[in-house]
């Protein structure tokens, strides 16, 4: 297979075949012209970072000279990179490097062909610096309009259409035409759907089978939505039902998922930078004891100490050691009306494998029928690109002052995501 770094020194070579820009003598490490009134150093074609850009405007860099088949350039770069091969350029041609882990690497891809243009990243981005006399790369963003109202939404309000396009709907039943549409899920690649464990069968309908993706309304027409079969069922291999810890699990689709500007994956959070409010987002009730919405709903929640959701949830039969912090996060409303229903915890909430979130005002919350739905965060490499934090799991009483819902921490689960996802 033909990587970046190939096709770039294939495009310098086929390019200087026909052209004079070049004098082929001058060594490595030389000093050279860049032919575009810059001074440069004569480096390996694949440590000059400023090749990817140039190559993808037709700007071909002058060559010094060869070493084999690989061309030696002037790099008007103050440093050189171990490989360029290493780097994703985004759509504003911030520069991103790949870090081995899969995840993030796959969502620097995702970032790189985003559907739509002018999103503010956090890429690195090239800047003349007049005392070293050659180009820095430092950190970009802001500035550019952000398509769809993709910032975070206000205190339970309708979401905008596009604005959430990694949010899946999952369908019980026989057929697909007349499913049950139940629990929520994250397309997080173009074959998988990241949910709850508990989302993986109905008691009465039976195993989940259908994913819809694309539409902002359960009443939106046929041609909105975007449909596939469930072929594989993944749950996570220490989630046993009706335990809530370990509520996690992976849905794998029939086909590969067509990506378009109401279609795109999320990506996974892999650190700890997310505190203070986050959004979660489902078709669930409006209410406790209230009929499922119609509109997608997004709701601005606030993390919760575990100490505080230990206390709100002690073991119990569900919970046997209680809220795990670690596995869990605890998220809510502490004046009431925002929160997660259903409880089921016999050793209480653990902050190890979850996350609790709320309103501590009260009145925000996600409640039945938005299990498996994200828990996200404004993003980090572009506010184009949704970060998925937790899994929403269960909760008391949607909604009551001070009671906030327990997400699955998505952080500790990972390596096991990409066991599954990226193999």
């Amino acid at each position: 297979m033909i990587n970046k770094y190939s096709i770039i020194i294939l495009n310098v070579l086929v390019f200087n075949f026909y052209s004079s820009k070049c004098d082929f003598d001058v060594e490595e490490g030389s000093q050279c012209y860049d032919g575009r009134g810059k001074n440069g150093t004569c480096v390996n074609a694949c440590q000059c970072l400023s090749m990817i850009g140039d190559v993808k405007r037709r700007e071909y860099p002058q060559i010094c000279s060869y070493q084999g088949k690989t061309p030696i350039v002037c790099c008007t770069d103050c440093k050189k990179v171990k490989h360029i091969d290493e780097a994703i350029v985004d759509k504003t041609g911030g520069i991103h490097f790949r870090t081995g882990r899969k995840a993030y690497d796959v969502c620097l891809e995702h970032l790189a062909n985003l559907p739509y243009e002018g999103c503010p990243t956090s890429g690195l981005v090239k800047r003349w610096h007049e005392e070293e006399q050659c180009y820095q790369y430092s950190q970009g963003g802001g500035g550019a309009r952000v398509p769809y109202g993709v910032y975070a939404a206000h205190i339970g309000q309708d979401a905008r259409r596009g604005q959430f396009p990694h949010m899946a709907l999952l369908g019980y039943g026989g057929g697909m035409d007349t499913a049950h549409w139940l629990c929520g899920g994250s397309l997080i690649s173009d074959r998988f759907i990241l949910t709850a464990g508990h989302c993986i069968s109905s008691a009465v309908l039976g195993k989940v089978r259908f994913v819809a993706m694309g539409i902002l309304k359960r009443t939106d027409p046929p041609e909105r939505w975007h449909r596939y079969h469930v072929t594989r069922i993944v749950p996570h291999p220490e989630y046993h039902a009706p335990s809530k810890y370990h509520d996690i699990a992976l849905l794998e689709t029939n086909t590969k998922v067509t990506f378009n500007l109401h279609v795109y994956p999320a990506c996974l959070n892999m650190d700890d930078q997310f505190l203070g409010v986050v959004t979660a987002t489902g078709w669930g009730a409006l209410g406790h004891n209230m009929q499922l919405a119609d509109t997608l709903q997004a709701v601005s929640l606030q993390s919760f100490y575990e100490e505080a959701c230990a206390v709100h949830y002690p073991p119990h039969r569900h919970l046997l050691t209680g809220f795990n912090g670690t596995i869990q996060m605890c998220y809510g409303d502490e004046m009431g009306g925002k929160d997660t229903c259903e409880t089921s915890i016999l050793s209480g909430f653990n902050g190890t494998i979850q996350m609790c979130y709320g309103d501590e005002m009260g009145g925000k919350d996600t409640c039945e029928g938005d299990s498996g739905g994200p828990l996200q965060a404004k993003p980090y490499l572009s506010r184009c690109l949704h970060t998925v934090i937790g899994v929403t799991s269960y909760g008391r009483n949607c909604g009551y002052s001070g009671q906030p819902g327990i997400y699955t921490r998505v952080k500790f689960y990972v390596p096991w995501i990409e066991s599954v996802v990226w193999p």
